[in-house]
């Protein structure tokens, strides 16, 4: 799996990772596999759960303690609509679901 990504998002600039844990429990939270969650935040269908479970999971995941993560997603939903949100959610499932390795088609070695 990959290391964690520094993201700016409406609730600052903060570190992002989702593990096999992290993406298990945006599953068991979701009702839905990694991938339906994502096509449905890329769909505009998306449900609560799916917006806030892979901000918070991947702010814990990043290294953040579960409360500070809630508290930075509480702030964060006191600033930005659970749209914009939802964007923020999609890109960092997109990065830890989608990401090719340097022997896949699309990755050179040293990029």
């Amino acid at each position: 799996m990959r290391g964690s990504e520094s993201i700016v998002w409406p609730g600052g600039e903060h570190s992002f990772r989702l593990g096999i844990g992290e993406l298990r429990a945006i599953e068991q939270r979701s009702d839905a596999g990694c991938a339906v969650v994502l096509m449905r935040l890329l769909g505009q269908q998306w449900k609560i759960d799916d917006v806030i479970q892979p901000i918070r999971l991947g702010l814990i995941g990043g290294g953040m303690p579960e409360r500070e993560a809630q508290t930075a997603l509480d702030k964060a939903l006191d600033v930005a609509s659970l749209y914009s949100l939802a964007v923020t959610a999609a890109d960092i499932l997109r990065r830890f679901i989608m990401w090719e390795t340097d022997d896949q088609p699309g990755g050179e070695p040293g990029e």
